[in-house]
Formats: C-alpha cells, structure tokens, sequence
C-alpha cells in the first residue's frame, strides 16, 4: 500500500511537472511576444516625437507670421500718428497763442501713444509663444485706440 501512495505521488509529481513546464517553443513565443512589443514602442515613439516636432513647427511659422502681421498693423499705426503730428505742428504754426497750447497738448499725446506701441512692438520680441495670444490681443487693442483716436 505504501508502494502504491508512492507510486502514485510520484506519477501525479511528475504529470503536474510535464504539463505545467514551459516548452521551449513557448518560451520562443513568448521572447517573440515581448521583442514584438518593444520594436512597436520603439515605432509609437519615434511616431510621437515626430508628430510633436510637426506640431511644433507649425505653431512656431504661426506664431512667426502673427509677429509679421502685427508689426505690420503697429508699423502703419505708427506712421498716421506720424501724419498726425506733422499736420499738428502745421497747425501750431498757424494758431494762436491760445490754440498753440492745444496743439502741443495733442502733439504730447500723439507722441506718448507712438512711443507706446513701439514700445509693444519691442516686447513682441521678447513674448514666449504662451504669452503670445494674450499679447497679441493687448497690442491690438492699442492699436485699434489709437486709430479710434486719430479718427477724433
């Protein structure tokens, strides 16, 4: 009897080991499996990089051109202001004592509003890419004060 619980320890030790070890084929597949796995991350990431590289760029020549545009607009702010100082100064030279007072005041005004988007204008360089939009839209409103002062 002893004989025969040994016997049978042993054959069901010996079936659990059989069919629970790792064959040598599945133990290929699996090395297979995981090198399959690294070489597609390794692909998924090169994929993201590149597409963060793209998304990049195009915000960078966006960015790029809304600094072009926007000197653009500051650019030709700046230059009827200028108008309007010359004809100020025609103005001054034809007015009376009284009226000089006014002009110059104007004068002052149109010079402290030309100096200001300049001075924008000199931050534009300066703006991170994050900031930019918020920058963008302030320098627009100056803009669009002055020209709504010229029109006065």
């Amino acid at each position: 009897m002893k004989k025969l619980t040994w016997m049978v320890a042993a054959m069901l030790f010996a079936g659990t080991f059989t069919f629970t070890a790792c064959s040598e084929k599945t133990k290929d597949s699996a090395d297979e499996t995981v090198e399959n796995a690294k070489d597609d991350m390794k692909e998924d990431v090169a994929d993201a990089k590149a597409d963060i590289k793209e998304a990049g760029d195009k915000f960078e020549d966006k960015v790029r051109k809304d600094k072009d545009d926007l000197k653009a607009e500051i650019d030709e702010a700046v230059a009827k202001v200028d108008e309007k100082i010359e004809e100020a100064d025609a103005k001054m030279d034809k007015a009376s004592e009284n009226q000089k007072a006014k002009w110059a005041e104007r004068k002052k005004e149109l010079n402290a509003e030309k100096e200001e988007l300049k001075a924008s204008w000199n931050r534009t360089e300066a703006e991170t890419a994050d900031k930019w939009d918020d920058f963008k839209a302030d320098t627009r409103q100056k803009i669009s004060k002055v020209k709504a002062d010229l029109n006065d």
